[in-house]
């Protein structure tokens, strides 16, 4: 319980209770949506990623609690749950950006973190846990999207989210390159764990690599929306 190994009981564990949580929170709120309940829903469910993601981004941030590469809020993730709670809590028209980009992050790139999981702390700890609930809450806000709110892709928001992504790429880029760090995982280290990364070949090629399927990846993404 100390420690957590991909592809093993707690692997499988987190992967089959967050698929029955999801499919229980889109058959709660289809019902609501367009009422009041909706909005209720959006509250709540919103400020919960912020408390959960926010809340455990200042613990990370106390000195001593964390070493630089893991402490500081750069890696993707933690972009895609400030625009999951940002997308949930304002509403408005699917095709804004904030809900675009939760669609390609939250279901194009944060299943990766189910698939391959850089996670190497047990039950026992409270990373675990929170590793767990911050990627199910950024592909609950993707579905919610998706399923219930009516967000659809588009040609115009898979290359606005790729410009997006690719701005935040380069200047992590950098910062990793000076000090050592690799946040976006485009620094010279990768996690320990098996992931797609072992696959993609030494840095800095890997980052080329990365880029170009990422893009190649939202492509497709938006092809099912376009036929649709």
């Amino acid at each position: 319980m100390e420690t957590f190994a991909p592809f093993g009981w707690m692997h499988l564990a987190a992967a089959g209770i967050s698929v029955g949580g999801w499919l229980m929170l889109l058959a709660g709120l289809r019902p609501r949506v367009g009422t009041s309940g909706e909005r209720s829903f959006r509250r709540v469910f919103g400020l919960s990623i912020l408390i959960v993601n926010g809340g455990w981004a200042l613990i990370d941030l106390v000195p001593g609690e964390q070493p630089l590469a893991e402490s500081l809020p750069l890696h993707l993730c933690d972009l895609a749950w400030m625009a999951a709670a940002w997308s949930i809590l304002s509403g408005g028209p699917p095709t804004r950006l904030r809900h675009q980009l939760v669609y390609y992050w939250g279901l194009g790139l944060t299943p990766l973190g189910y698939l391959t999981p850089s996670l190497q702390a047990g039950p026992v700890h409270l990373h675990f846990w929170v590793f767990w609930i911050a990627h199910w809450q950024v592909m609950a806000a993707a579905l919610c999207n998706l399923v219930a709110f009516g967000v659809r892709p588009s040609w115009g928001g898979c290359r606005r989210s790729v410009a997006v992504t690719l701005t935040a790429v380069v200047p992590v880029t950098l910062f990793n390159v000076a000090l050592g760090t690799s946040y976006f995982f485009t620094g010279r280290s990768i996690p320990d764990n098996p992931t797609p990364l072992d696959l993609l070949g030494p840095w800095p090629l890997r980052v080329l690599w990365m880029v170009l399927l990422v893009s190649a990846l939202f492509a497709a993404m938006t092809l099912p929306g376009r036929r649709r």
